[in-house]
C-alpha cells in the first residue's frame, strides 16, 4: 500500500514550483492539507468550506484551461471520483492534460473512519471494486497504477511525462488510510467534550464494548 506521507513528499519533489493542486472533499483533503507544503497563494484549490464531493475533476480541468502553461495535479478520493469522473471527456475534448491521482481504498474513507472509531462498524460506506483504467480508456486518457511506496517516484514521473505530451492521465493509487487526520482526532474529541458526563460515559462504554466484543 501507499503511505500518504511518502506520496506527498515525492509529489512535492517532482512537481514544478508553480504547479497547482486541486483537491476534492474527503480524508485525502485533510491529509493533503497536513502533509503537502504549498508555497504560493491560490495554488491549493479545495471545496473544504462546503464539503462538496465531486468537485475536483471539473475544477482541475477548469484550472488547467485557465493556466495552460502550469502543471495541474488533481487529488481525489475514489468515492468523489465516481461522482464526476466522466467529466474527463472534457479534458480530452479541450486538450487539458491534468494528472488525476485517485486515492483508492474501496470505501468512503473519512465516513468509514468516523464509523469505525466509536462503533467498530462500517455502514453503507464501501464502494466495491472499480476498474479505473476503464475511465481512462473511455475518455482517451492514460492509466498508471501505484501499488506501493516503491512505485511512487516512477508513477508520478510517468504521469508528468504523459501530461507533458498532451494527455490527461488517471493514476490509481492504492492508498493506506490507516493514518488518522487531525480532523478525525478532533471530531471525536469535540463530540466527547460536548456530551454531558452521563452521555460521555455511556458513549465511551459502548465504544469499548463494541471494540472488545466485536
Amino acid at each position: 500500500m501507499v503511505s500518504p506521507g511518502h506520496f506527498f513528499k515525492e509529489l512535492k519533489i517532482q512537481l514544478d514550483e508553480d504547479a497547482r493542486l486541486v483537491i476534492d472533499d474527503g480524508k485525502h483533503t485533510f491529509l493533503a492539507s497536513e502533509l503537502l507544503p504549498i508555497d504560493k497563494p491560490r495554488h491549493f484549490i479545495s471545496p473544504t468550506d462546503f464539503n462538496c464531493m465531486g468537485y475536483c475533476v471539473p475544477a482541475a480541468i477548469a484550472t488547467k484551461l485557465n493556466n495552460p502553461n502550469q502543471q495541474v495535479a488533481a487529488i481525489v478520493g475514489d468515492g468523489a471520483f465516481l461522482m464526476t469522473g466522466m467529466e474527463m471527456i472534457t479534458a480530452a475534448t479541450y486538450k487539458a492534460p491534468v494528472m488525476f491521482f485517485i486515492f483508492n481504498d474501496g470505501e468512503l474513507g473519512q465516513i468509514s473512519q468516523f464509523q469505525k472509531i466509536p462503533l467498530n462498524r462500517k455502514t453503507c460506506s464501501e464502494l466495491g471494486i472499480v476498474n479505473y483504467e476503464g475511465f481512462a480508456i473511455a475518455t482517451g486518457g492514460e492509466y498508471i497504477r501505484i501499488n506501493s511506496d516503491s512505485d511512487i517516484a516512477n508513477g508520478i514521473a510517468r504521469a508528468i511525462e504523459f501530461t507533458n505530451n498532451g494527455s490527461h492521465v488517471v493514476v490509481d493509487v492504492n492508498i493506506d488510510y490507516s493514518q488518522k487526520t487531525m480532523l478525525t482526532k478532533g471530531v471525536v474529541k469535540v463530540n466527547l467534550k460536548r456530551f454531558p458526563l452521563t452521555e460521555k460515559l455511556r458513549f465511551i462504554g459502548r465504544a469499548i464494548k463494541r471494540h472488545t466484543l466485536g
